[in-house]
């Protein structure tokens, strides 16, 4: 319940610091790759926003690269477990009873 409402405090509070972020950097600018011919005009909080997004984004996809090797020790770790288990519990299991006696 508590996690909940720390979830919402903290999602309200960043909205509200986006929104007055915004408010307050509303300036039009315009924007243009050397190369290409183009521009765009949009507000300033927009460029840094999409920046920030696209950095973020970035960011993951080369976390998520580097971790590769990681995850495949886990996952070979995990294998390796559930085999020994197995093993384990065939080798731990009652011997059946033979009616030769």
């Amino acid at each position: 319940m508590f996690v909940k409402f720390l979830n919402a405090f903290v999602a309200t509070i960043v909205a509200l610091f986006l929104v007055l972020f915004a408010v307050s950097n509303g300036a039009q600018v315009t924007l243009q790759v050397w190369p290409l011919p183009y521009q765009i005009s949009m507000g300033l909080y927009a460029v840094i926003l999409w920046a920030a997004l696209i950095g973020a984004v970035g960011g993951m996809i080369v976390a998520w690269i580097m971790g590769s090797p990681r995850r495949r020790e886990l996952r070979e770790s995990r294998r390796q477990v559930r085999d020994l288990e197995r093993s384990l519990d065939r080798h731990q299991s009652p011997p059946s009873k033979t009616s030769g006696h």
